[in-house]
């Protein structure tokens, strides 16, 4: 079997229908963030932020990482959540320069909130596809985000 070689030509078949397509995903995206998140209080980055900090405590570093922001951006974000009393700060106690930062109590069930009204709203995105091709949808998704990130490799 002979391995066919594709020029620039044949990617540049879809751009626009991709193109259109990303625009849609990420303008309903944005909509559900207004519909969903907004509503309880929260950024999208706050609230994305404590749905880490519900897995487990992390240090401000890993948490950072994990939100793909840098550590002035994240120390701000957690200011706030702590000043509103929904997360805790704490020095490591082997490493007094370590920062680990994890829910308060009343961040717990705000952050299992936000949490429940995301998975209500992708519950309903899901019992909306065709039962016989969710697997597809997964891995076209799953395709797109690798692109995404080989073209972006900077992010996420």
């Amino acid at each position: 079997m002979t391995k066919k070689i594709f020029n620039e030509e044949d990617y540049l078949c879809c751009v626009d229908e991709v193109g259109e397509t990303v625009k849609r995903i990420v303008r309903n995206f944005q909509m559900m963030e207004r519909d969903q998140i907004k509503p309880l209080g929260f950024t999208t980055t706050q609230c994305y932020c404590m749905i880490e900090l519900l897995k487990s405590p992390l240090t401000m570093h890993e948490l950072s990482t994990k939100m793909n922001l840098n550590s002035s951006t994240m120390t701000r974000i957690v200011d706030k959540l702590v000043r509103d009393d929904l997360i805790i700060r704490t020095r490591d106690a082997s490493d007094r320069r370590i920062v680990v930062v994890s829910l308060s109590e009343s961040g717990h069930d705000s952050a299992e909130k936000v949490r429940a009204k995301i998975n209500d709203y992708y519950k309903d995105i899901t019992k909306h596809l065709p039962k016989n091709r969710v697997d597809e949808v997964l891995e076209a998704v799953s395709l797109l985000m690798d692109a995404f990130e080989k073209a972006n490799p900077n992010c996420c």
